[in-house]
């Protein structure tokens, strides 16, 4: 062999033998760290195997079990005589409907008619606004107060056709009221919807319950008979839905029976 390679296989074992002292020190020095990691490894595990607590199998389950039995009311109290389909603005006045809602309804003659007022049941008010070209769907509980804008009012010529099957018409000397409406709607927010109402009926029933005036008919035109004049064709002139407005017209009727 010659000198340069023995020189080289000298060099290569010396690198072998010190890595293989490299390899024993980190095998020793993994095997001391493992009792150490051992004891802590029992403490955790305890720390992270506590029981825990039995969850419900869902809400209505744990709602449940928290509840507790309500004690029946007495015999003959408010809770028992209450509907239970009342209207959460009925008080005691008596209305036999229960989506009657207290306030008054003035009529183009002056008269004023308090009490519970309701249209037809579950329905809303229904309204045409034409400058929007769409219709317009009022649920009662949002209203203040409704008022009639007379858009035209006439005495109205009255034709008939000249003869059957003929398409001419002669006047008959005789004349009828006529009247076209629009309807302002004033609502709990403060805006007002304005539009035509194609025939919605309104009642109006007594505080006492005893008596029902109605129905009155919101429409979008009015037609008299031709012994009438524009006075006699009465129609709503506004509806105000409150409850002190009612109160303060009853009082004031009852004043003018008494004096």
């Amino acid at each position: 062999m010659r000198p340069r390679n023995k020189i080289l296989c000298g060099i290569l074992i010396a690198a072998l033998g010190s890595c293989a002292a490299l390899l024993g020190a980190q095998v020793q020095g993994e095997a001391a760290s493992m009792p150490a990691a051992s004891k802590k490894a029992p403490a955790e595990e305890k720390h992270q195997k506590k029981p825990a607590k039995k969850k419900p199998a869902d809400d209505l389950d744990y709602w449940l079990r928290r509840g507790r039995p309500v004690p029946a009311s007495a015999p003959g109290s408010s809770v028992d005589k209450q509907p239970a389909n009342a209207s959460p603005l009925r008080r005691k006045e008596g209305f036999h409907r229960d989506d009657a809602l207290p306030g008054v309804i003035e009529l183009s003659d002056g008269t004023q008619l308090p009490g519970g007022i309701f249209t037809t049941r579950n329905k809303p008010w229904v309204v045409w606004v034409a400058k929007d070209k769409r219709w317009r769907r009022i649920c009662p509980l949002c209203v203040l107060s409704i008022t009639a804008v007379v858009v035209q009012e006439k005495m109205e010529l009255k034709w008939r056709w000249k003869a059957m099957g003929e398409p001419e018409k002669v006047y008959t000397g005789e004349k009828y009221p006529f009247r076209r409406f629009l309807w302002k709607f004033h609502l709990i927010d403060g805006t007002c919807i304005t539009g035509s109402v194609k025939g919605q009926p309104i009642w109006v029933e007594a505080p006492d319950g005893t008596k029902t005036s109605g129905p009155f008919v919101l429409h979008e035109r009015s037609k008299g008979n031709t012994s009438q004049k524009l006075p006699d064709l009465i129609y709503v002139k506004k509806v105000v839905i409150s409850r002190k407005m009612m109160e303060k017209v009853i009082k004031g009727q009852n004043k003018t029976e008494k004096d």
